[in-house]
């Protein structure tokens, strides 16, 4: 249950509570995905809602995409969770993930998990769809090479 009337001072203006229970658990596990750490992908997910612009549509894709890119963005500045973490980072596919380089996880990320296209996924990254998916078939490479085959 969200609760706008009681939110920590560096979480800026209150979020339509709708906004937050549509987006707030999905966010929550990008960032997991990206840094391996449960603890900061929360913190980088609250921060993504509080850097909204209060001028941005609330009923548009444009949200969804913003909220996805300042995850991204925020995640980049986050070190990732060092191998020897308990619980989530443990999971061989997390621990596969953290392995490889920052553009390539994000590229296998954004289109395996969220499952956005390559148009959606290179605005989200902020590079081009060659780019994303020139970064995305060199991480699918490694994850290949590196992971089990079922």
């Amino acid at each position: 249950m969200c609760d706008t009337d009681q939110h920590p001072p560096w979480a800026g203006a209150p979020v339509d509570c709708q906004l937050h229970e549509a987006y707030y658990r999905q966010l929550v596990r990008l960032a997991a995905l990206l840094t391996g750490d449960q603890h900061a992908a929360e913190e980088v997910a609250a921060a993504a809602f509080a850097a909204l612009p209060p001028s941005l549509a609330l009923d548009s894709d444009n949200v969804v995409r913003f909220l996805q890119r300042q995850v991204l963005v925020r995640c980049r500045r986050t070190r990732p969770c060092q191998p020897d973490a308990p619980g989530f980072a443990q999971l061989p596919v997390v621990r596969a993930l953290q392995e490889l380089p920052l553009h390539g996880r994000e590229a296998v990320v954004l289109t395996h998990y969220l499952e956005l296209t390559g148009q959606q996924a290179a605005v989200v990254a902020g590079v081009s769809q060659a780019v994303l998916h020139k970064r995305l078939g060199r991480a699918m490479q490694v994850l290949q090479d590196r992971l089990p085959q079922a």
